[in-house]
């Protein structure tokens, strides 16, 4: 009997703590950025896909019927590499062997996500819409000059786990606005970039 009391309090205590998990974390992952919605005049190459990184701090607020809505304020990193140009006219755009530009960004998205609890672990899905704000921009590409807009939105979709205080999430996200537009020598040459990709993160929950 004795014995039998001490399993169901082991296993009230890990069903508690699998429940209570409402509260602030921290949260770090990679993204895996390209640029859509280009258009190109005249270029053969366009923008390649790059790795940047995000982290920040959540707050997560269980709510019945298994839904839950998780706020988070992230500085997130997103952007692209351009490789070398060659235009199909006679004209040539040096740029060397390309280079890296950069978009840092505050970015609050609104997790909102649906799970079924299955005592020691949590699967669900979500659906994020988030708001972000343009902090400092950066390249390396000779001859670029460009644009890009401050404010930005968009929407995620994804899918997560729950186990005990960790959470494990990835993410496609989409921004619905125009992020940038590029001028390479002096010549307008890419228009309307819009920044989307896959984001994969590992969040610690107090």
């Amino acid at each position: 009997m004795k014995k039998l009391a001490i399993i169901l309090s082991v296993f009230l205590l890990a069903t508690l703590s699998v429940h209570a998990q409402s509260g602030f974390g921290i949260k770090a992952g990679m993204n895996f950025n390209s640029m859509s919605d280009i258009e190109v005049n005249d270029i053969k190459k366009s923008i390649n896909r790059k790795t940047g990184f995000h982290a920040g701090i959540l707050y997560k607020i269980d709510l019945p019927s298994g839904f839950g809505i998780q706020p988070e304020l992230l500085y997130i990193q997103k952007g692209g590499t351009l490789s070398e140009v060659q235009t199909e006219s006679s004209a040539h755009i040096d740029l060397g062997n390309g280079g890296d530009f950069k978009m840092h960004y505050l970015q609050l998205p609104v997790n909102i996500q649906w799970g079924i609890d299955l005592v020691l672990f949590r699967p669900f899905l979500m659906v994020s819409p988030f708001l972000s704000y343009q902090i400092s921009k950066e390249s390396n590409i000779k001859d670029l000059a460009w644009d890009t807009e401050k404010l930005g939105y968009g929407i995620g979709l994804g899918a997560g786990l729950d186990i005990w205080k960790f959470q494990v999430s990835g993410k496609y996200n989409w921004d619905l606005g125009k992020a940038s537009e590029f001028k390479l020598d002096g010549t307008k040459t890419f228009k309307g970039g819009k920044n989307r990709g896959f984001e994969l993160s590992l969040a610690f929950i107090f």
